[in-house]
C-alpha cells in the first residue's frame, strides 16, 4: 500500500491501472505519442523523475524518465502537477481518474505545456484525450 505523494507518484502499477480504465482515450494515438506528468516539486531539480506515458502497439504504458529540463524534454505534453492532484488523482484511480485530472487542471493543480503544434498532435491522435481533459486551443497555435 502507498502513502506517501512521493511512493504514489512511484506506483506505476496505480498510473496504469488509470489508463487501463479507458484505453479507448488512447486507441487513435501513433506509437510513440508520449504524455510527461512531473510533480510540481521536482520542476526546479535537474535530477527529478517524470512519470511518462507512451502509446504502445496495444496499449498506453507506464515508464519513468529522469527529468533534465524542458530543452531535453521529449514527450508531446509535459503536466506539472502539485501534491494535491497528485494525491486526488491517485485516490481516484477506480472512479473517473481523467474526469478528475481535468478538474484539476481547471483549478490550476495541473499545469500543462504543450510541446508540440496542435497540427502535430492531431497527427498524433491526441484529439480525444484532448477532449477528455478539455485541454483548450487558441486558434493561433497552429
Amino acid at each position: 500500500m502507498v502513502s506517501t505523494i512521493g511512493e504514489m507518484f512511484l506506483d506505476a502499477q496505480g498510473w496504469q491501472t488509470i489508463l487501463d480504465r479507458r484505453p479507448e482515450i488512447f486507441t487513435d494515438m501513433l506509437q510513440g505519442a508520449s504524455l510527461g506528468i512531473l510533480p510540481k516539486k521536482e520542476l526546479e531539480s535537474t535530477g527529478g523523475t517524470m512519470l511518462i506515458w507512451i502509446k504502445q502497439v496495444d496499449k498506453m504504458a507506464v515508464f519513468y524518465r529522469p527529468f533534465t529540463g524542458f530543452q531535453n524534454t521529449s514527450v508531446d505534453l509535459l503536466m506539472i502537477a502539485d501534491d494535491v492532484a497528485l494525491e486526488s488523482l491517485h485516490s481516484k484511480a477506480q472512479e473517473n481518474p481523467f474526469y478528475e485530472m481535468r478538474e484539476q487542471i481547471r483549478n490550476g493543480n495541473i499545469l500543462y505545456y504543450v510541446m508540440k503544434t496542435k497540427n502535430e498532435l492531431l497527427d498524433l491522435g491526441y484529439e480525444e484525450l484532448i477532449d477528455v481533459l478539455g485541454i483548450p486551443f487558441l486558434g493561433a497555435c497552429r
